[in-house]
């Protein structure tokens, strides 16, 4: 039932982010990105978040800017049918500007009735803000008993916006 829940979630939000209108505008703006990832933590999660914030596309510009900078909520998962489902909701905050990432997220595990909350940095490579691969140290504040869930983490991810993927591309093909 939860897996059916949020791969319709999936496809809600996947659907709303690529429906924006596309104008060519050179300027920041308020805007959404869904932000699908997959992290490598000891064993395989999904992540899926929503980050409200702001997408700079400034293609005219001397020095030309495309990114992401904004708040982020979701959760990751490993899915698993056994005893070791694990499930982390998180808030946190990212800046994808160019060519680097920085992110600084709160997450807390939940696994077979145990718990533990984490701050998690993360920094890495991006794509324009459209396509991050970071690296990541969970610091734990307590000692949840988690089964394959290490505090260090390598996660692919994309922030699927239109402007964001358009500029993007366009900055590629120069």
């Amino acid at each position: 039932m939860i897996k059916k829940s949020i791969l319709f979630l999936l496809i809600l939000i996947s659907t709303f982010c690529y429906s924006q209108e596309a104008e060519e505008q050179t300027e920041t703006q308020l805007d959404v990105a869904f932000a699908p990832g997959l992290i490598y933590q000891g064993n395989f999660f999904a992540d899926l978040n929503i980050l409200i914030g702001e997408v700079t596309v400034d293609l005219d510009s001397k020095i030309p800017i495309v990114g992401i900078k904004g708040f982020r909520i979701g959760m990751e998962s490993n899915f698993r049918d056994n005893e070791n489902f694990t499930i982390a909701p998180k808030i946190g905050y990212e800046i994808s500007p160019m060519l680097y990432t920085l992110r600084l997220s709160a997450l807390n595990y939940f696994q077979n009735g145990n718990s533990e909350f984490r701050i998690l940095p993360e920094i890495g490579l991006s794509l324009g803000g459209w396509g991050l691969l970071t690296y990541g140290y969970g610091i734990a504040f307590n000692d949840g008993n988690l089964n394959n869930v290490s505090n260090h983490r390598v996660s692919l991810s994309f922030n699927l916006n239109k402007r964001l993927r358009k500029g993007t591309f366009e900055l590629l093909k120069r």
